[in-house]
């Protein structure tokens, strides 16, 4: 008989071939079908044993955007590569350096100077992408385009760290030619700094659940997905039962 963690372990392994093949059609539409993208799993809706459940069905990359929520389960040794996606204040900077591979979220040099000297002392070099903000939305983070060169300018001298793409978030419920607009912003800016600064910056991450395959047509590199992965049913607000059912919670 099949437990609650069976089911869950087989709905992520079935959601995680749907997504490939949704990725393989994106990536074949914009000619980019040679490349890989890289799926990380956002685990903030999930407790330490449904990440490590999510890990079985064949995911390698996790996400959090919270430290206090990522704790339990960066630190239950699970199989996987961790992935710092939200804000991050520089008092929290020695924990993430100490338990994450990447941070996509770097947008003030005061954080990458702090992730510096914490990776620094646990002798690691932290991969971090900066987060510009191509919405222009005021509520959220991120830098600039026009402060985003004097920034990688200050971070690429920085020890421990290696400057390795952007990150950005589309503007929620835009037209999708507003969405693919912001994108492809955001891979031409990626695009002029490396003409510009002679760097590589390989690594673009922008795309989640709603708007990945029309982040992966304009370049995306990293898509982060949550809910339609790790979720139970789609429709997690009118659906609270299914997610009881698979020990899930929302918030």
């Amino acid at each position: 008989m099949q437990t609650e963690g069976d089911l869950y372990q087989v709905f992520v392994a079935r959601r995680l071939a749907l997504l490939q093949e949704r990725i393989a059609a994106a990536l074949k539409r914009s000619d980019r079908s040679e490349k890989q993208v890289r799926v990380i799993a956002v685990t903030k809706y999930v407790d330490a044993e449904h990440a490590r459940l999510i890990c079985s069905a064949g995911v390698s990359d996790l996400g959090e955007n919270r430290w206090q929520v990522a704790k339990p389960k960066v630190e239950a040794d699970l199989p996987a590569t961790w992935h710092f996606i939200g804000p991050l204040q520089t008092n929290k900077a020695s924990y993430v350096a100490k338990h994450f591979s990447y941070v996509h979220s770097v947008d003030r040099v005061e954080v990458a100077q702090a992730l510096s000297r914490a990776a620094q002392k646990f002798e690691r070099t932290l991969r971090v992408l900066l987060q510009v903000n191509i919405s222009g939305e005021t509520q959220k983070s991120g830098v600039s385009a026009i402060q985003l060169p004097q920034l990688i300018h200050e971070i690429s001298s920085l020890p421990a760290l290696s400057v390795v793409g952007l990150m950005g978030i589309a503007t929620n419920g835009l037209s999708e030619s507003g969405v693919r607009a912001e994108f492809r912003s955001l891979r031409r800016l990626r695009d002029g700094m490396q003409e510009e600064m002679g760097l590589q910056l390989p690594e673009l991450s922008m795309g989640m659940s709603n708007d990945f395959e029309l982040a992966i047509e304009e370049g995306a590199t990293m898509v982060r997905i949550g809910r339609y992965l790790v979720m139970p049913d789609d429709d997690v607000v009118e659906n609270p039962r299914t997610l009881h059912q698979y020990g899930v919670s929302y918030e």
